[in-house]
């Protein structure tokens, strides 16, 4: 049976529209700009959407005449996307893995004072991290992680997992049938073979979720390495790069190497989640296995 048309209807097609241009409108600003010529954007006394001269020089610039490329011996934005990865999946599934066990042993075992615990772990999630900035800085610097150490704030605190990965992963466990592991540890399991054999692969989308989540988030971290890798070339990252390519590229008309270092440090994210956005959309709308 067809859906009978309405005014309601209609109004809501229009404004899903209208947010998707607006929502897209920036990204294929900066797309189309980043193949307009330097010349053109440097002689124009407007906006540009549109040459008949389109290139991929601003692509090649960023490439071939890069300050980076005489300190580090390559490209800055290759070596900030490179320094980006592992400074952020190392911690990330390190501690992601750290936040399951503890989201595990919170769902699914009996041990003293564990409703006051989580509660605890709950409360101080709710505390902003950022009010400490200063205090971390002043802390890092007395143990001596800056300077040329300065990835290891970055690195170590992220490998005892998040609070909020652990919430999340808790409610999610909390749907899986205790009779599995039961049945499991009757059979002689231990934690880690009922953690990687039964909970793991029934909530693999939550972990999906979750690392999209934490990629994000350590993918586009700004402050952190701000702080902590300052003259530090050799671990600039993808975020410090495209802050300071305004000052490597001052001339006029350099808007499209500004575009280009854009669309390129977009593309891994976007990426990302064209390809786990399956698994993304179970693992926060589904909540488990119900017994």
């Amino acid at each position: 049976m067809k859906k009978k048309f309405s005014l309601g209807r209609a109004l809501i097609i229009a404004v899903l529209v209208v947010y998707t241009i607006l929502l897209f409108f920036p990204i294929v600003t900066i797309l189309l700009t980043s193949f307009i010529p330097s010349e053109e954007l440097a002689t124009s006394k407007g906006f540009i959407w549109w040459s008949n001269n389109m290139s991929i020089d601003a692509y090649k610039t960023i490439f071939q005449y890069d300050s980076y490329i005489d300190l580090v011996g390559m490209p800055g934005l290759l070596m900030g996307f490179i320094n980006t990865m592992w400074l952020t999946l190392i911690p990330l599934v390190v501690g992601m893995i750290v936040a399951g066990f503890s989201a595990y042993a919170f769902s699914k075992m009996n041990f003293p004072f564990k409703e006051p615990l989580f509660k605890f772990s709950v409360i101080l999630r709710s505390i902003p991290l950022g009010a400490f900035g200063v205090i971390s800085f002043v802390f890092f610097s007395a143990i001596g992680w800056t300077g040329e150490a300065g990835y290891l704030p970055l690195l170590i605190p992220g490998l005892f997992g998040s609070i909020g990965t652990m919430f999340f992963l808790r409610l999610f466990f909390d749907g899986i049938p205790n009779s599995l592991i039961e049945a499991a540890t009757l059979d002689g399991a231990g934690f880690f073979q009922c953690f990687f054999k039964i909970m793991f692969p029934l909530a693999k989308p939550a972990f999906i979720a979750q690392f999209i989540f934490g990629f994000v988030a350590g993918y586009n971290s700004y402050l952190g390495p701000m702080l902590y890798l300052q003259n530090q070339p050799r671990f600039i990252t993808l975020q410090l790069y495209l802050s300071e390519i305004r000052s490597m590229f001052p001339n006029a008309g350099s808007e499209n190497i500004y575009s280009a270092a854009a669309v390129l440090g977009m593309l891994p994210l976007i990426l990302i989640y064209v390809l786990l956005q399956k698994y993304f959309i179970e693992g926060v709308s589904a909540g488990g296995v119900k017994e």
